[in-house]
């Protein structure tokens, strides 16, 4: 099966019969739209709502109002995010981003790795995550492992990320209702836990010296699984890297060619 727009150019050659020529495929819309990211070294999983959500089994597109059952990853790797159960199922949303840019909006919900991240005590690591909370109320567990110990936590003063065995480590910062770029990065060789906010640079997390010293694990079952409150979550990149500055403002500018934050 071919999909997309001009991909085969039809023609009747001046000696009779018929041409076909297979023009290269045109990617959908700036970052974010079915092209690849700028940075794909050390690229473990990659969701694109735009791309290979479905409402079944991966058979049917997801439509705005629709149970999302199965969501591809877009990296490569081939690590799909499926949910049987409909009562925990994320629903897919075109309306509550700009430009009918699609989102998947879950509470207490849960998409399945078919593999699980497993981001071990040496292994450094980037997120990042286009989201919208409805107000700027505490969400836990968007990314959880079984028993709930690992997890985000969006509160309204702080970001952080709780491991495994619930080592907590975090960054001030007072979230709103707006749309925006999260970058997480984790960088095993110094204990550095960095956020930044589209792009920006907001702070380093508490305790990197101890966490250098006692290096957390993570192994990540389950996305879009939030609590407490509902969220709007739009494209999500895993990387088994600890960005710096250069390459987190260069995925999120990417992004941003998308979602027009700022």
């Amino acid at each position: 099966m071919i999909k997309g727009d001009r991909i085969l150019n039809v023609g009747t050659p001046a000696g009779g019969g018929i041409s076909i020529i297979a023009n290269e495929p045109v990617a959908s819309g700036g970052g974010g739209g079915g092209d690849a990211p700028p940075i794909t070294t050390d690229l473990l999983v990659y969701y694109n709502p735009e791309v290979e959500a479905y409402s079944d089994a991966g058979t049917t597109l997801a439509v705005d109002g629709d149970n999302v059952r199965q969501f591809n990853d877009q990296s490569g790797n081939a690590n799909t995010l499926s949910q049987s159960t409909a009562s925990l199922q994320p629903v897919y949303d075109t309306t509550t981003f700009s430009g009918s840019n699609a989102s998947l909006n879950s509470l207490n919900d849960s998409l399945l790795f078919t593999s699980n991240l497993n981001l071990n005590t040496t292994t450094s690591f980037t997120f990042y995550m286009v989201y919208k909370k409805s107000s700027n109320t505490t969400i836990r567990n968007w990314f959880v492992n079984s028993t709930n110990n690992l997890r985000l936590d969006q509160r309204t003063t702080l970001i952080g990320i709780r491991a495994d065995a619930g080592e907590f480590r975090y960054v001030a910062y007072t979230d709103d209702a707006n749309i925006k770029i999260m970058a997480i990065t984790v960088d095993r060789s110094n204990g550095e836990f960095k956020l930044y906010i589209n792009g920006s640079y907001i702070g380093e997390g508490a305790s990197a010296a101890y966490y250098q010293a006692n290096p957390p694990s993570y192994t990540i079952q389950k996305l879009f699984a939030n609590g407490n409150a509902a969220m709007n979550v739009g494209n999500v990149l895993f990387y088994t890297a600890a960005h710096d500055a250069t390459d987190v403002g260069t995925v999120s500018d990417w992004l941003n060619d998308k979602y027009s934050i700022y």
